[in-house]
């Protein structure tokens, strides 16, 4: 193992023996040979542990941690304890790197001292579809009013962050869930002085898939209002003219995540908040409001009409 690696990169599992092989394996095709991977078991009950420990002794760069079960974000906190290097990285045991990224994102770092975080566009993955995939757009510069609604970072799989701005953020906030990774990055641009800056490639393969239970919904939303107290107390002047249309845009998210749980009654009441909270969303994003509310009738109701229209 090096002493001295370029990147640690931290990736929590949880139950992810089917899929941490090739996560794994997304990182040792890395170019860039000199790196860390802390895979830290967040109390795995199926045969997680045992691969990532037959991983790890085929791969002097791989160290396991198992730890109870506490969270993704206490997971990846507890990497970033153990990371030697000053640039970390982090991959999520479903997700798929591109074999150059870590090269690319260390050179932006290394001609660019005043970034803090960087991230790439991101290949949207369903397992079933056949379709060409979709990618989420570029952004050179994230400023804190960006990350107030989505993520446009997609996924916490996309960060890569100098070591030295997480220990001033105090690493991620455990007691969230879902959104911690908006969170993180949302405190970085609003109150560190380095920035959060994109990279215009699609250099991270992201999963897409897994039904949303109503205790998942029912914990984004407490992380949710934990983050709004947030962004209340640190940019009020964000805060205090959008907090309608923020809310609104929330309930929607939570809407569309009710429907991949085929939960449409919840989805409904969901929507129904966000026209409640802002009537203006029909006019903002007319097609997705409108699509949420037919995806959510055509499950609710035997209409082949609308279906066909979801289609």
């Amino acid at each position: 193992m090096s002493a001295h690696p370029s990147v640690s990169v931290i990736m929590p599992v949880y139950n992810a023996a089917k899929t941490l092989y090739a996560s794994v394996l997304s990182i040792q095709a890395q170019t860039c040979r000199s790196w860390e991977l802390i895979l830290v078991d967040d109390g795995s009950t199926d045969a997680t542990l045992e691969i990532a420990g037959e991983l790890a002794q085929k791969d002097p760069r791989i160290r396991v941690i198992s730890q109870a079960n506490a969270g993704p974000a206490a997971a990846r906190n507890t990497g970033i304890g153990l990371a030697r290097a000053r640039i970390v990285a982090f991959l999520d045991a479903d997700d798929i790197w591109h074999r150059h990224r870590l090269a690319v994102c260390l050179q932006h770092f290394g001609t660019n001292p005043q970034t803090g975080i960087v991230f790439t566009r991101v290949n949207f993955i369903e397992p079933q579809a056949k379709a060409k995939p979709a990618t989420s757009p570029h952004f050179d510069v994230l400023e804190a009013e960006h990350l107030l609604s989505e993520n446009p970072v997609c996924t916490t799989s996309n960060i890569v962050a100098r070591a030295v701005l997480l220990e001033r953020l105090g690493g991620f906030d455990a007691r969230m869930a879902y959104i911690e990774d908006q969170d993180l990055l949302y405190r970085a641009a609003a109150g560190s002085p380095w920035t959060v800056e994109g990279i215009d490639r699609p250099l991270l393969d992201y999963r897409i898939g897994g039904p949303s239970r109503s205790a998942d919904l029912v914990r984004t939303a407490t992380s949710w209002h934990r983050f709004m107290g947030r962004v209340k107390a640190m940019t009020p002047e964000l805060y205090r003219p959008r907090w309608r249309q923020l809310s609104a845009d929330f309930h929607r998210n939570q809407a569309r995540r009710a429907l991949r749980g085929s939960l449409p009654g919840t989805a409904l009441g969901f929507i129904s908040r966000a026209l409640l909270r802002d009537p203006l969303i029909l006019f903002r994003m007319p097609r997705r409001v409108g699509l949420t509310i037919a995806a959510a009738l055509a499950l609710l109701l035997p209409i082949p009409q609308i279906k066909e229209f979801v289609r």
